[in-house]
Formats: C-alpha cells, structure tokens, sequence
C-alpha cells in the first residue's frame, strides 16, 4: 500500500492505495495491448477528440486539483496551477498535431521508370504498449498526463504509467479525469492505465515483451537501471530517459563586472525556483575569481531571503542532506547555508565555493544535488575556464552571460554546444517552453538518447516508427498515403 506523506510536516495523510503485485502486471499489459489494437481502429481524429476532452477536464477541475498536489508536494497553488495549464496546453498542441496528420511525416515518391523501389509510400505508425515512469518534481507536466502521457497517446500508443509514490492522490484522480475524458471520446478504458508499485513492479513492466518503449524522468540510475534491463531483453527496446543534469551557467567579466547584482538575484531565483527540484536548474556556476567574493556575497543574500523549502519527498530530503554534507567534508570548499526551521522536509539554500583545481579534484562538485543549492568556481583566465569546461559531462542545458565580443563567451558557447541539447544566453535556463523548436535533452548523462526531446512537437516521434509500402495499390494502402 502507498499513503501521501505531507512535506511541510513530514506525516502520512489520505487514503492507502493498492500498489499491484509483479504478478499483476502481465495482466495490465496484456489489458493495454488490447486497447492498442482497438486505438489503431478507431484513427487519429477520435485520439485527437480524447487528448482534448482530457484537457478540458483537467481545466474544469484545476483549483481542486492544485490544492490536492499541494498537500503532497508542497510546491505552492500558483505554481501548481501554472503547471496544471501547461499540462493542458501540451495535451492540445499533440491533439492539433494529430488533427492535422503532421505526426505521421507522409512522404510519397514516385521513381522514374526502371529505378529500383518503383512507388514509395512511407508513413510513421505506433510502436505499442508505452509505459511511463512519472517525475516527483512536476505532478501534472510530467506525471500522469504529462508530456511522455500526452506524446506516446497521440502517437496512437497505449500507455501504462508507473505513478510517483509522492503524489499518489493526485496521479489517481488525474487518472480518473483522464479516463473519463478518453471514453467519452469513444476510445477504450484501458488506453490510459495508472499503476501504484514499488521499484521491482517497474522493473517487471519494462521487462515485459509486450512492452514497446519507455518513458522516463528522474535520476541518472534509475534511467540507468531501466536502460540496462531494456537492453538486456530477448527483444531490446528504447528507453527515453531524462536523467540528472548540472546545467552549467558562464559568467563572463564583462557580465560580472557590469551588473553583479542583477546576476546574482537572476541566479538566486533560477536556484531557488521550485525550491531547487527543476532538472534545469543551474547547480554549478564559472565566474572570474577577481571578482567571486563580491558576487558570491551578493548571491548568499540573495538565497538567504528564501526560508524552509520543502523538498518532494523523505528519500530527495535525505540525499540533498547528505549532498551538502559531502561537500562540507572537503578543506578546499566553502559550504554556506541559510536558515531553516528544520519543520517537516524543510531545507535552506546552499551555496558551495571552490576554485577549478578542487573542482577537477572533487567529483561531489561535478554531481547533480537536487534541491536548492549551487556550486560557485572561482576561475582564474580563459585557460582555467577551458580545462574546467571539458570536465562538463552532458546536460540538458548550459547558459553563458556576457558581451558579444568576450573572448570568455566566445570559448564558453564553444566547449558547451557540444556538451547540452540547449544554450541560453544572458537569462536562466530553468523555462522550458513547450514548442516546435524546443529540445529538451542532451548528451549522456542527462538523456539516454540526446537526439530525442520530451518536450515539444517533437516529442511524438519517440514512440513512432516509419513503415514504408512499396509499389502497392491504393485500395491496399493506409488512408492517409491514398493517391
């Protein structure tokens, strides 16, 4: 059984709901596979009218909805109803690209006479059962109607999401609005399925050979240990994993030294926003060593202003902890916190200070620590910005501060475009925007396959693959490749 915990006073509250057995998921599969048959009957325009009536219902009912994340996630209403709008929002724009048939890339050739391949008709068809793994951080965006949710259904797919034990009750009363919204749309029940289960139950579901793909966000070894087990299968199959990510952020002189106290307040928010628990957030951050003790100072006050953040859950309380212990234990590292009240899983903002030497020297500055705290390092010229930028490793994003013509821009954006799937110059990275032409992934370790986005148009195309009918009649082919 599984209870919401309440991070403002760290205490189970509401109803135990089932978690099901590794028995049971050969029964769910098998369930969502007939679904999958029923879903390529009925076409895209019936998923397109679900994907829409599913967002109209989470519109409806998103005041109550808010309330209830809030009780387990402890992230604030406004928040929660802002991501409650962009959930509904990505659910419209995959409901548009269906409408549309944009998703199914028709390409249609007709080769000149005694060429090899004749008529060439290719289209993009569903892979199968999908299931999803919902992300602590994002309770609506990227949980159970989320962007993995929304993509993998337009495609056509069947999904099987493994809901996240920190916010149980609302991944169930989602579910529910979901559901209700896809039958109503003529769709069957089980195209969207919510299963409650512990880390052998995931494990189970991704092994299943009706399985076709995987959806996941959360921690580089949890992505890790999904990737393997999909790889190691009779029939391997893709994860699509967004995993841990630094997101490295340049300082240049010429930045730092025009408006210090600007970048600092800018910094300190992208740090403290969603106190600390965005993937984007920028958890280390270069900056000239002459001018470190003044910006750092300014940073520290800037943090100090935001006072007992609660973290999502007692396993993310419990490793920033241990984070933030780790880097205290190091004599070249500076660690400062704010004040906490210590109530419930509440943490302070943490700032660590280091210079590129120890940085090199420590890896518990090069990991993710996920929740409120950054890395400052003092760097010292150009080269020591270069011999620190090519011990990044992949991330999701990098950003850079700085005049057009600094020559520490121009190596920074230079050594990070091949290390991040977004560069963002002078503002933060922590706003991803739900869009045609955003990528939202990045070289390994911060997505398992950085050609791919989890957010955006492109999306889609994870859970899709190309089929291509060669010298066929019309009366044979797919509608949507008919002459």
């Amino acid at each position: 059984m599984v209870r919401s915990v309440d991070p403002r006073r760290a205490e189970e509250f509401g109803p135990e709901l089932s978690e099901i057995s590794t028995a049971e998921v050969g029964d769910v599969v098998a369930r969502s596979k007939v679904a999958g048959d029923l879903i390529g009957q009925l076409g895209p325009v019936v998923v397109a009218d679900g994907l829409r009536r599913a967002a109209d219902a989470l519109d409806a009912e998103s005041a109550t909805l808010a309330e209830l994340a809030d009780d387990e996630v402890a992230l604030g209403v406004p928040r929660l109803l802002g991501e409650i709008a962009r959930t509904t929002g990505q659910l419209r724009l995959f409901a548009g690209l269906v409408a549309r048939g944009e998703h199914l890339g028709v390409t249609i050739s007709d080769l000149p006479a005694g060429a090899p391949g004749g008529s060439l008709r290719k289209l993009n068809i569903p892979l199968g059962v999908v299931v999803v793994f919902a992300a602590s951080n994002f309770p609506f965006a990227f949980s159970v109607a989320g962007g993995d949710t929304a993509s993998a259904l337009a495609a056509g797919n069947p999904v099987i999401v493994k809901a996240h034990y920190g916010h149980p009750q609302t991944s169930q009363r989602v579910a529910e609005l979901v559901t209700e919204a896809l039958v109503a749309a003529g769709l069957p029940g089980d195209s969207l399925q919510v299963v409650h289960g512990g880390e052998r139950v995931g494990l189970e579901l991704v092994r299943h050979p009706d399985v076709a793909a995987v959806g996941f966000t959360g921690s580089t070894a949890g992505g890790r240990a999904l990737t393997d087990v999909a790889a190691s299968r009779e029939s391997p199959i893709p994860v699509y994993a967004e995993q841990g990510s630094v997101n490295p952020m340049v300082i240049a002189p010429s930045a730092i030294t025009a408006c210090a106290p600007g970048e600092a307040r800018q910094l300190a928010e992208s740090v403290l926003s969603g106190h600390g628990q965005f993937c984007t957030k920028p958890g280390v951050v270069f900056v000239p060593d002459d001018a470190a003790e003044e910006f750092v100072a300014l940073l520290r006050g800037e943090m100090a202003q935001a006072v007992d953040m609660h973290l999502l859950t007692t396993k993310i309380h419990e490793q920033f902890r241990k984070a933030v212990a780790a880097l205290g234990r190091h004599p070249d590292v500076e660690v400062w916190a704010g004040e906490t009240s210590g109530a419930g899983l509440s943490v302070a903002g943490v700032v660590a200070v280091a210079d590129v030497d120890t940085y090199l020297a420590v890896p518990d500055l090069r990991a993710e620590i996920f929740g409120p705290a950054t890395v400052v390092i003092r760097v010292r010229d150009s080269a020591d910005l270069v011999r620190a930028l090519d011990a990044v490793e992949g991330n999701l994003t990098a950003t850079v501060h700085g005049d057009a013509d600094d020559r520490w821009l121009a190596l920074a954006i230079e050594r990070l475009v091949r290390r991040v799937g977004r560069i963002v110059y002078g503002g933060v990275p922590t706003g991803v925007a739900v869009d045609r032409a955003m990528h939202h992934g990045g070289p390994y370790p911060a997505s398992s396959w950085s050609l791919y986005t989890s957010v955006g148009d492109d999306a889609i195309k994870r859970f899709m693959r190309p089929i291509v009918y060669q010298d066929f009649p019309d009366t044979l082919l797919p509608e949507a490749l008919r002459a």
